[in-house]
């Protein structure tokens, strides 16, 4: 029974990883053929990433690692999410709405406190009206980020309605600070980005194992990020508008406080720290990348427990 367990696990990542490298490489393929087939436009709309639980700023890419050892337990790590759009539209004239089914699996058995967790739900993005200034030399808006999921921590046995939203101030100009977006520095061989967002969480905990984790919790977030990276040099310099990363060295902070809990696990006050170095062998139509990344702290949405880790990871976005 042992071995037909470790071969279905085995089973289950090789074909996440099919699916995800099939998406690669197909996206990666151009038809000469005006008219695409479902399959096709459905792959070229396909997003992949970290989590959806945020749309905004640097956006996390998928991590894979795992070792299958011939006497002992599987170990692996799966954290990533896909997303399809399902529509784009006008609301009014200065509000944009776009939408994506989204799901989420975030599974880490690499280490002390096991984590796994899936998602299921959609995500959608308001964008407010761009304000520029007179020259037309700065431009900004607001992004908010309503997300509803339905989430199933497997560790911990808690169902989960959840919903998010992110409150993303956006700036791109030519001179001064951008937020939430990369900045190409003067050698153009630079780039960095900054992004300060302020959020809120709402989790209402239902059917689980232990009746203190019932309940509704309401927290209110920070998140704060800074990345600067290697830029690949390409001409004409119009064609630079968006950066190709060749490396990237990140800091991302995130804070939470438990506004309201009317469970009895006690959570107030929790964080996030991780720090990032990734190499980028590809950056465009999918990115791939390989990094090492340090993390301290939990994150509560995802079933991740407090505890510090180091992590080497192939990662993958598009």
């Amino acid at each position: 029974m042992k071995f037909f367990k470790r071969k279905a696990n085995v089973g289950k990542l090789l074909l996440t990883t099919a699916i995800l490298f099939h998406a690669y490489f197909a996206v990666g393929q151009t038809s000469p053929l005006k008219q695409q087939s479902f399959f096709s436009t459905l792959i070229d709309n396909l997003e992949l990433r970290q989590s959806f639980g945020s749309a905004a700023t640097k956006k996390e890419p998928v991590r894979f690692q795992f070792t299958l050892p011939k006497d002992a337990g599987d170990s692996f790590l799966v954290d990533g999410a896909v997303g399809v759009p399902f529509f784009d539209a006008d609301l009014t004239q200065s509000l944009k709405v776009t939408g994506k089914l989204i799901g989420e699996y975030h599974r880490n058995t690499l280490i002390d406190e096991e984590q796994y967790t899936w998602q299921a739900g959609f995500s959608t993005a308001l964008r407010t009206k761009i304000h520029q200034n007179k020259m037309n030399t700065a431009y900004s808006q607001f992004i908010f980020t309503p997300t509803f999921k339905y989430s199933r921590n497997v560790i911990d046995t808690v169902n989960s309605f959840l919903f998010t939203m992110d409150i993303i101030p956006f700036r791109s100009a030519v001179k001064g600070i951008n937020l939430s977006t990369y900045t190409i520095r003067g050698n153009r061989k630079l780039i960095n980005l900054v992004s300060i967002v302020p959020a809120f969480e709402f989790q209402n905990n239902f059917d689980t194992q232990n009746d203190a984790d019932n309940g509704n919790i309401l927290r209110s977030l920070i998140k704060l990020q800074y990345s600067i990276g290697g830029n690949k040099r390409r001409f004409p310099v119009t064609r630079m508008v968006e950066p190709i990363k060749t490396w990237e060295a990140s800091v991302d902070y995130t804070l939470r406080y438990a506004l309201i809990n009317s469970t009895l696990n006690h959570e107030k006050y929790t964080n996030l720290l991780e720090t990032g170095l990734d190499y980028y062998f590809s950056t465009a139509p999918v990115s791939i990348a390989f990094g090492i990344s340090f993390n301290y702290g939990s994150d509560p949405l995802q079933g991740l427990r407090k505890q510090q880790y180091w992590l080497a990871t192939l990662s993958i976005q598009k």
